[in-house]
């Protein structure tokens, strides 16, 4: 390593990291031994988890009837996207112990392919139900699979110049740009969710007073509502530690961005144990 990159107390500033290098160059070059334990869990767990309960959705909805496969698009997008995640921990693990700039530049893209598409898709996820609740002459006008595929590919393509951004932009310009998606889509989501929760106070008029909240609406609040919480979890703290970057130690900053990451690793779980609980496959998880 280039010691002319290194400040005084022996980390890398962002200022100076090498225009070839992004933003897993850095973090990697300022790990500490508890710092990697606590990536290296967060891979493990990805995969040894998430793959499996990927694996699982990808299966009852492939194997699902033709309306099960165009209501839940968005998720089996979701789940395509965890499993194309789940192949970078080969190289996340080499990276920890070899640094190489074809390496970092790989792995920026598939942080920047779930960074960015895993948000993009629960939020489609979110509108989906809001639109079947609150619109729904709209939610059927546009209910065919050939609209949803479309979306679908629309959202693929944002998340690819997403990784282009990972993989071109340094930490800086990295942070805001992401910063500004998850803002943006938490908004889109919080609006979503307390829409629904509007409509689930003020029963319809062919609810009738005394049978309550339809239970569409019941379940579209609860998908939005698990949504929601777990964006929140998923990406408010790493939004927050990114802002403190240059506010405290850098040893500090790695040890509560590795924490934020293994967070964001577990709340991606939520997604599709979820999907499997309304499934009917967890019976240990309530379901509807």
């Amino acid at each position: 390593m280039n010691r002319s990159t290194e400040n005084e107390n022996g980390t890398i500033s962002p200022s100076l990291v090498p225009a070839e290098h992004t933003v897993v160059w850095y973090i990697i070059n300022n790990w500490w031994p508890e710092v990697t334990w606590i990536f290296f869990f967060a891979f493990v767990s990805n995969v040894l988890v998430g793959l499996p309960l990927n694996v699982w959705v990808l299966w009852l909805i492939v194997r699902g009837s033709e309306g099960v496969l165009a209501s839940e698009i968005f998720t089996l997008n979701l789940a395509a996207l965890e499993l194309i995640y789940c192949l970078h921990l080969p190289l996340a693990v080499l990276n920890i112990t070899v640094l190489n700039s074809i390496l970092s530049k790989t792995l920026s893209f598939f942080y920047g392919l779930i960074f960015s598409g895993r948000p993009l898709f629960q939020c489609c996820i979110c509108v989906e139900r809001y639109l079947a609740v609150l619109h729904p002459l709209t939610f059927l006008r546009y209910r065919p699979l050939r609209y949803r595929v479309g979306c679908s590919a629309l959202v693929w393509m944002i998340t690819f110049g997403g990784c282009l951004a990972f993989v071109l932009l340094q930490l800086l310009a990295l942070n805001y740009a992401l910063g500004f998606l998850w803002i943006l889509l938490l908004s889109v989501m919080s609006f979503c969710c307390l829409a629904v929760l509007r409509a689930l106070r003020s029963p319809g008029p062919a609810e009738g007073e005394g049978q309550g909240p339809h239970l569409a609406k019941k379940r579209a609040f609860r998908i939005i509502t698990v949504n929601l919480v777990f964006t929140l979890a998923n990406y408010l703290p790493l939004i927050v530690v990114a802002s403190l970057k240059g506010h405290i130690a850098d040893r500090s900053f790695s040890i509560m961005y590795a924490t934020c990451f293994f967070l964001s690793v577990f709340c991606s779980f939520v997604q599709p144990l979820h999907f499997l609980s309304r499934a009917g496959k967890l019976q240990c998880i309530v379901g509807h």
